[in-house]
């Protein structure tokens, strides 16, 4: 059994209302009205109900006298569904697309891996801690002259990045629900992704190399790299990216040019390093991974054939994070090599297929 633990994923900080599946097309919450008869004049409301109903059926022997409405196929029968099982039933099918590899159960990795369809298309070289403490430490102090005008966004981003997003594009239950759909989903598979690897990597945090780091926010109990919220930010900038802009798909070059989204994610992975909660080489590795993944999964959406690949040298990268680094990095081979991966055809599920057209729709 694996000796490292997530220590309940300490509430996993609420992010971005991991537990407001309700809020998935907004409605869901009218079935509160029962408690509504409770003003004190009677019984309860399924008591209410009851006697209505016993006071106008009459007799019944048992017969159907009517026949169930027939969809007509998975996507009006995925429309029908509560925003829980809607969000469920999404959930498993992406999770189903990705997967992650780890080599020991037992001792902390150096090298982690994820698939898409049993195809390697993330690699990271974790850093050891000594690396770390020599070479990405001193970021921190630099950084933490930044907290006075930092701090009212870190607090924010610790629970909620869909904010900062929606400074960009229009993001509504009632006017962009399936972009909204399509946002929650890849925020969960991607930490599905990040948090098994941060498991099995077990880097630890600033906190734990120096005394005098004593960052702004609680230190999370999980191992720092990748960063969390890097991985999550950069992937969906990259979602976003392709819904959003009436443009070709490409993610490098929207690195290269700084769109408004991406420089959001960087803020955002940048923050956590003014916080004093993560080093730059764990946005870095968390930017490669965010992105990567969310580009093979636009892709695949999308009906293409290959996606590209990516290896992290984050046991090398003595450098610091943000939007120019990243794009110098993915164009350094001695940092990120990048290679391609074949994606493979008929593998989106008709319902899910007619979602992401409805997303791209919404745009």
């Amino acid at each position: 059994m694996p000796r490292f633990g997530y220590d309940g994923y300490d509430g996993y900080d609420g992010y971005d209302g991991y537990d407001g599946y309700d809020g998935y097309d907004g409605y869901d919450g009218y079935d509160g009205y029962d408690g509504y008869d409770g003003r004190g004049g009677g019984g309860t409301p399924s008591g209410a109900v009851g006697s209505a109903r016993d006071g106008t059926v009459g007799h019944w022997d048992g017969t159907p006298d009517r026949t169930p409405k027939i969809h007509e196929d998975s996507w009006k029968a995925y429309q029908t569904l509560g925003g829980k099982p809607k969000a469920q039933v999404l959930d498993k099918t992406l999770g189903a697309m990705f997967g992650v590899t780890l080599n020991s159960g037992q001792q902390a990795n150096t090298t982690g891996t994820v698939q898409c369809f049993g195809q390697t298309i993330v690699t990271l070289n974790k850093p050891d801690n000594a690396f770390l403490a020599d070479n990405q430490l001193h970021y921190l102090r630099t950084a933490a002259d930044l907290r006075p005008d930092r701090i009212g966004e870190i607090k924010v981003q610790i629970s909620n990045l869909k904010s900062f997003f929606g400074l960009v594009g229009h993001m509504s239950p009632s006017a962009t629900k399936w972009t909204l759909a399509m946002h929650f989903a890849v925020l969960r598979l991607i930490a599905s992704l990040h948090q098994p690897l941060k498991f099995g990597f077990d880097v630890a945090r600033p906190i734990s190399m120096s005394y005098k780091v004593q960052p702004i926010i609680q230190t999370p109990g999980h191992g720092a790299w990748p960063s969390g919220h890097a991985t999550e930010a950069f992937a969906l900038a990259t979602l976003l990216t392709r819904l959003f802009y009436n443009r070709a798909f490409d993610p490098k070059t929207e690195i290269a040019n700084g769109n408004e989204l991406y420089r959001h994610a960087a803020r955002i992975a940048m923050n956590r390093t003014v916080a004093g909660v993560h080093f730059p080489s764990d946005s870095m590795a968390g930017a490669v991974l965010g992105v990567t993944v969310a580009e093979a999964l636009v892709r695949l959406l999308d009906g293409e054939t290959e996606t590209p690949t990516r290896l992290y040298h984050g046991e090398s990268y003595k450098g610091d994070f943000n939007l120019s680094l990243l794009s110098s990095a993915l164009n350094d081979a001695s940092i990120v090599e990048i290679a391609s991966s074949p994606l493979p055809s008929g593998q989106v599920p008709f319902w899910l297929s007619q979602l992401w057209a409805a997303a791209k729709d919404e745009w």
